[in-house]
């Protein structure tokens, strides 16, 4: 375990943020920064990138660069080619998602247009981030990626969310098979609800959640192969009651 105070436990190091403008990257950027990250802000839109930017602003020792990009784009080389001015990366972070629709559709009601969409937005689109962001790191890096907790427990009446969840936490423990130690480390984190400051907005926020500045915390540790838990590649970050775990929560 490194002795490395929290606030320069990044120092020197260079962390992209896929999905930074969404809730849980807006935290995850901000500990990364207060951590002494430089923080490689990617989202799609500009405007939002601006308004990152506004909020993190005073955040702490890092620096904060952003770079409109989609990485789930099907033109993984052309993503590498935007963003290969930053690498080697030390660290890559996927918090790139889609909960679906608020309307709750049972599995024999979906059309067939609502599963390709889905997949299309939740699976594939993963699929195109970590083809274009792999090759972007530091055989010393790490790849983190999130999933949510449906991965592992039905998900009645939101299944394509549950459908493709399982689906990506197979594609990335496939990925960290394939490359057998001989490259960045990679990490699948299996996240609960999560605090954010759009949750809060609208009334959705619990004390019992983790927040997204928590996981930020716990990714800048994964980045610095520092803590108990830099040699797992399968965590559960459920509930802070749960504690981090490497197997799913009973």
């Amino acid at each position: 375990m490194s002795d490395t105070p929290e606030i320069q436990l990044l120092s020197g190091r260079t962390v992209l943020v896929a999905g930074a403008t969404g809730g849980i990257g807006e935290g995850m950027t901000l500990a990364l920064l207060q951590q002494g990250a430089t923080v490689v802000a990617v989202g799609r839109s500009e405007e939002r990138l601006a308004k990152l930017a506004a909020y993190t602003g005073d955040a702490g020792p890092g620096t904060l660069l952003t770079h409109p990009a989609d990485v789930g784009a099907p033109d993984s080389q052309a993503v590498r080619d935007q963003l290969s001015r930053y690498g080697p990366l030390d660290g890559a972070v996927v918090t790139i998602g889609d909960w679906g629709s608020p309307e709750r559709t049972g599995i024999l009601d979906l059309s067939d247009a609502e599963w390709e969409a889905m997949i299309a937005s939740n699976l594939t689109s993963h699929f195109h981030a970590l083809r274009a962001l792999t090759p972007l790191l530091s055989p010393s890096g790490a790849l983190v990626h999130l999933s949510g907790f449906s991965a592992e427990i039905p998900y009645p009446f939101a299944a394509l969310v549950g459908a493709t969840n399982a689906a990506k936490k197979s594609l990335v423990r496939s990925l960290t098979a394939e490359l057998g130690g001989n490259g960045p480390r990679v990490y699948e984190l299996i996240i609960g609800p999560v605090r954010t400051r759009p949750r809060a907005a609208i009334g959705a926020d619990s004390p019992q959640w983790y927040s997204a500045d928590d996981l930020g915390r716990h990714v800048g540790r994964l980045v610095a192969g520092s803590g108990p838990y830099a040699e797992a590649p399968l965590q559960y970050l459920v509930t802070p009651a749960h504690g981090i775990r490497t197997t799913p929560p009973l």
